[in-house]
């Protein structure tokens, strides 16, 4: 304990990283879904009193257009340029609707369901869409599943998009309108941009503090989670560590509740068709450990790619001779965006408060990765030839 807060120049430096002063930090409110919500509401309503108009509102609906499939779209995204928006009002919790945006001139409707560290239930997305065909006979809406990292949503109308999506699309009105933009709005829109980039998105710099911390002063902070118990993250940190030292994996992306990898022979033949993980668009298809409400679970998805078509054939593929590669059947309908191509895999489960211990943690990622590996070896030979290799 002594050698990890003494001289630790690390802790230093990631303390430096994400210690400074955030509204929303000292609010308590970065992991709460109404209070995101309600800024989404403040920064995106016309007549509001951040006096930026339709400013932020036209740049995420045309970033929202261009994400959603065009059959899925109110309007195009040539049709939303320079067109000056009448009639908009933006409402919170309308018939429990977390955000719904709705516009007379063109009209259209926008509903939004944000999920921040929850998931759906209770058929949410499928009631919603009834809300809304009851309430608003004739009006094309488009419907946004707004999670941390663009999970797949279960009714395949709606479009994932993601908090790192939002960071992007303000980031870019920012620079753009800097001068146009208030001191006071502009303040408090770095505060909330601050907090998506070290809250939701992922950061190669602080990652790499992390990994440093962890593997240099483990046993302390194994002390310190067994005294004050152990963050969720704790577990994704486990069997990150058991993918980082196992060869015949690659980490794309790791977020605090979820990480994609793939097999590292197939960065040779994967071709790069990913929307989702900018820096390596490889990504598009990937095996997931996702920790949720005390479980940990592994499956095998297909995310978004730039040739739609293509990706409909991988799929379909996939789900037709998964049972060759181990998957078990997702009962997944095919997606445009995210599709889940092998069901829901356990490797550990244990009781709400009473985290599990790191050697089970590392074993059950360990014996669930050793137990895939070997089937795995006919999927490059099956979806080459779709690729044209």
């Amino acid at each position: 304990l002594e050698r990890f807060v003494v001289e630790n120049d690390d802790l230093l430096a990631l303390e430096a990283r994400i210690g400074r002063f955030n509204i929303f930090d000292a609010l308590g409110i970065k992991d709460a879904e109404i209070r995101h919500s309600n800024f989404l509401a403040f920064i995106l309503d016309p007549a509001e009193s951040h006096g930026q108009g339709q400013l932020f509102l036209n740049a995420l609906l045309m970033d929202l257009l261009k994400a959603a499939p065009s059959e899925l779209r109110p309007l195009s995204p040539i049709e939303l340029d320079g067109t000056e928006l009448r009639g908009v009002e933006v409402r919170r919790e309308w018939e429990h609707i977390d955000l719904l945006i709705t516009c007379e001139d063109p009209l259209f409707a926008v509903v939004v369901e944000n999920k921040v560290e929850s998931h759906e239930h209770s058929n949410q997305l499928s009631r919603y869409h009834a809300t809304m065909s009851e309430h608003f006979v004739g009006v094309k809406s488009l419907y946004v599943y707004l999670t941390a990292t663009a999970d797949s949503p279960s009714e395949e109308d709606w479009v994932p998009y993601s908090y790192a999506d939002i960071h992007r699309v303000f980031e870019r009105v920012r620079a753009t309108y800097k001068n146009a933009i208030g001191d006071d709005v502009r303040v408090f829109l770095d505060h909330y941009l601050g907090l998506i980039g070290n809250r939701f998105m992922d950061n190669v710099e602080i990652d790499s503090l992390c990994r440093k911390i962890y593997k240099n002063h483990r046993q302390a902070l194994k002390l310190i989670f067994e005294r004050v118990g152990s963050p969720a993250s704790a577990v994704i940190a486990e069997a990150e560590t058991v993918l980082r030292e196992d060869g015949r994996w690659t980490v794309f992306y790791r977020q605090s509740n979820l990480i994609d990898f793939v097999p590292t022979t197939w960065l040779e033949w994967l071709p790069p068709l990913g929307l989702d993980f900018k820096s390596d668009p490889r990504s598009w298809f990937v095996f997931r450990i996702e920790l949720y409400e005390g479980k940990l679970d592994y499956y095998v998805l297909v995310g978004r790619m730039s040739d739609t078509a293509k990706r409909k054939e991988v799929v379909e593929l996939l789900i037709a001779e998964g049972s060759k590669f181990g998957f078990k059947h997702s009962g997944q309908k095919v997606k445009n965006n995210y599709t889940r191509v092998s069901g829901r895999e356990r490797i550990l489960r244990w009781n709400e408060g009473c985290e599990p211990a790191s050697d089970a943690i590392r074993a059950g990622v360990k014996n669930t990765l050793d137990g895939a590996y070997p089937k795995l070896n006919g999927i490059p030979a099956l979806l080459r030839p779709l690729f044209g290799a």
